[in-house]
């Protein structure tokens, strides 16, 4: 019998998951499909003409599936989880995990309530051969040991949202919860060791949409510690001009650097103790697919229903990718008191 999915949320992101599924997994049987918001819901419907629509989330937590796959706004993520959870069903939210701590824990616990329940997060971004080289570069001792991770993304702003829920802190998270918790959780899953304090620097000086007291930033300079020592960075800019692929990633230890090339699907490896400047360049091609060509995002779904069909833990578990938010959130608390957090 093939599993029955259903999707909450059909918009740019949540549309991708519905084409994705429907082009890439045959045997996943898209059931029905959920969104408040009706021009969203017509182009899921469009998108998959069997499926049956629902405008109640709560008819979709009733219907006969046995997964979703929740693709709302951050800040209802462990509502929604709750219900499904408890109505039998498997989960894949999109990322952040929440956008407060208080939700982070309600999620955490929902899941460990739910045990015979896969729950999942969708940090794509951890399934992708590419980044899943530089974890493999560092286990094997390619750099040495890990000093410093750092992350540079310099973009234009987001892409318009219904109700511009995006650039609305309060059901976004801010701007770091939902967009940088990726790469937080990448750096988190690069080092092995959890977060442990974050200062930061940022402000909303460019990009104004909502115009009110809770409008997101538009750039920040966040330097982060790890419980064993190694420290990170991250520079946000999001009012870049258009310059081509601006994520630049990295790793640097006591025998050597990485660095992303993601243009050119290389990852640069520089040596120490090198006779030469010249990188060692490893090529890793990947499928960048769906919404934004994101790496990794088959491999993600792959993960997931593998997970609920022979009951593995998914590599993206609540437990795992729950430090990514935290961090982000601690970030979003250190700009606004211009201190020093504990994650």
């Amino acid at each position: 019998m093939s599993l029955r999915l259903g999707f909450l949320g059909t918009g740019a992101m949540g549309l991708s998951h519905v084409q994705l599924v429907r082009d890439e997994f045959p045997r996943v049987q898209i059931t029905a499909v959920c969104d408040t918001h009706a021009p969203n819901l017509a182009r899921a419907i469009e998108a998959v003409p069997n499926a049956k629509a629902f405008e109640d989330p709560t008819s979709l937590v009733n219907a006969d599936i046995d997964a979703v796959i929740i693709s709302t706004p951050g800040f209802n993520h462990a509502d929604w989880a709750e219900k499904f959870l408890a109505a039998g069903k498997h989960v894949f939210a999109e990322k952040p995990v929440m956008t407060t701590r208080d939700g982070v824990r309600r999620m955490l616990a929902t899941a460990e309530k739910h045990r015979d329940r896969v729950v999942a997060i969708n940090h794509e971004l951890r399934y992708s051969k590419y980044f899943q080289t530089i974890k493999d570069l560092i286990a094997a001792g390619e750099v040495g040991e890990v000093q410093l991770v750092w992350c540079k993304e310099f973009r234009g702003p987001f892409l318009k949202k219904v109700g511009d829920w995006i650039q609305d802190a309060r059901y976004s998270g801010g701007c770091l919860v939902d967009k940088n918790c990726h790469h937080f959780d990448l750096m988190n899953w690069w080092v092995g060791s959890k977060p442990r304090r974050v200062c930061g620097f940022g402000g909303n000086d460019v990009v104004r949409v909502v115009n009110n007291a809770h409008e997101v930033i538009d750039h920040a300079s966040v330097s982060f510690e790890y419980s064993n020592g190694v420290r990170g960075g991250l520079l946000l800019s999001m009012f870049s001009p258009k310059t081509g692929e601006d994520l630049q990633m990295g790793v640097i230890g006591d025998r050597g650097m990485l660095e992303t090339k993601m243009a050119k699907d290389e990852i640069w490896q520089w040596k120490r103790d090198s006779a030469t400047s010249e990188p060692v360049v490893h090529h890793v091609p990947g499928r960048k697919i769906g919404w934004g060509a994101h790496h990794g995002m088959v491999e993600a779904h792959e993960a997931f229903f593998r997970a609920v069909e022979r009951g593995e833990r998914p590599l993206t578990d609540v437990r795992d990718c729950a430090d990514g938010t935290l961090l982000a959130i601690a970030a979003e608390e250190a700009i606004q008191s211009g201190s020093v957090v504990e994650v």
